[in-house]
């Protein structure tokens, strides 16, 4: 079974656009779990943070966690908050080879500076809420990750040809 290729990193760090492009270039299905979750549950994430709870929704995540550790062949962009579970990313390691798309406080604040659609970053100071959260979310990438990318001063299409660079010459593992 082929790996998945697992996106992590904070919200705004390009694991969506990363991934449409590298899906394509490796004819890879794509998935962002986030899509996939609205899809699902019919609303948005923020609509599910609201009606249902943070709970409810990082279940969701668990479940789709497990399941593509159980397929293989994916390019998959998780939320911003899935490697705070365990669980979650000893089922994306079984399945897949994780890679950190890791930022600036600075460079996610200016990538997400009109974006509303964030339930965490529901505040006055974006920029501080942000750097709050990547402090605290941190150890929680470096563990998770097997390859850490320094996107920040990246373009979509410069991350996207190191992942492939590095994906052609990881040879040792089964991608």
């Amino acid at each position: 079974m082929e790996k998945n290729i697992v996106l992590v990193g904070f919200m705004g760090s390009g694991k969506t656009s990363v991934g449409k492009r590298l899906s394509v270039a490796l004819k890879r299905e794509f998935i962002d779990m986030d899509d996939f979750i609205e899809k699902r549950e019919g609303i948005t994430i923020n609509e599910i943070f609201a009606q249902k709870g943070e709970s409810y929704f990082r279940g969701l995540e668990k479940e789709l966690c497990k399941r593509f550790a159980k397929e293989g062949g994916r390019v998959i962009a998780t939320g911003g908050g899935v490697i705070k579970d365990k669980e979650n990313v000893e089922n994306l390691k079984k399945g897949g080879v994780i890679f950190y798309l890791k930022s600036t406080p600075e460079k996610i604040a200016e990538n997400l500076k009109y974006d509303n659609t964030r339930p965490l970053l529901k505040t006055e100071d974006k920029a501080a809420k942000i750097a709050e959260l990547m402090a605290q979310r941190e150890p929680f990438y470096n563990a998770a990750k097997d390859i850490e990318i320094d996107v920040s001063d990246k373009t979509v299409t410069e991350s996207v040809q190191l992942v492939l660079e590095l994906i052609n010459n990881k040879k040792e593992t089964e991608i």
